[in-house]
């Protein structure tokens, strides 16, 4: 997910928290240490409760895809003063379990707690793909959430680069799990494939 850091005219920087609201990541800004939720767009505690998030449009590309398009990107070096292995994934073992570490209420059935899906809110009407069925598409997949087309755009690897409305204009959404989806979300509708 990627927001605009501008709120209310003020540029904010923001770091990760590690607090959990619904088993979901609450970040901070470094300005008023407020806590945000990703998931609800919004402050949720601070000076800046109450205060809403700009989603942006962005993309999921591979690394070689990327740099094919801009070959002068900058990488973040890994070698940061601290030891730590940057290769190894410290929630490895997480996406392996079934189960949730931390309660988040009644989770659907739709599908198992930890599918990996695409959420996209049109409209205050929420919709999620399963990301594996989405990956046995290729090219575009058109849907309807709410009154809206969207276009969810599939390369030929399975990866979902682009989601669009009817216009052809890039539309915010999120690469989530499903219990967390559902539980800010719990009216969303599931895509039938």
């Amino acid at each position: 997910m990627v927001y605009s850091r501008n709120i209310d005219g003020q540029i904010l920087t923001f770091g990760i928290s590690g607090r959990l609201y619904k088993s979901n990541v609450l970040f901070y800004d470094h300005q008023s240490e407020s806590l945000w939720s990703q998931l609800m767009n919004t402050a949720v505690s601070g000076p800046q409760a109450g205060k809403p998030l700009t989603a942006l449009p962005s993309a999921r590309v591979s690394w070689k895809k990327w740099k094919r398009m801009h070959p002068e990107t900058m990488v973040l070096s890994d070698d940061t003063g601290y030891t730590r292995d940057y290769r190894t994934d410290p929630y490895e073992g997480y996406y392996r379990v079934g189960g949730l570490m931390f309660p988040v209420g009644t989770v659907r059935t739709d599908y198992p707690a930890k599918r990996r899906i695409l959420g996209i809110k049109v409209d205050g009407v929420a919709k999620a793909y399963a990301l594996d069925e989405l990956a046995k598409q290729s090219g575009v997949l058109e849907d309807r959430i709410g009154g809206s087309t969207v276009q969810i755009e599939v390369s030929d690897q399975g990866e979902v680069t682009a989601v669009r409305n009817g216009r052809g204009q890039h539309l915010p959404h999120v690469f989530v799990f499903w219990f967390a989806w559902q539980a800010f979300n719990p009216e969303t509708e599931v895509y039938a494939f």
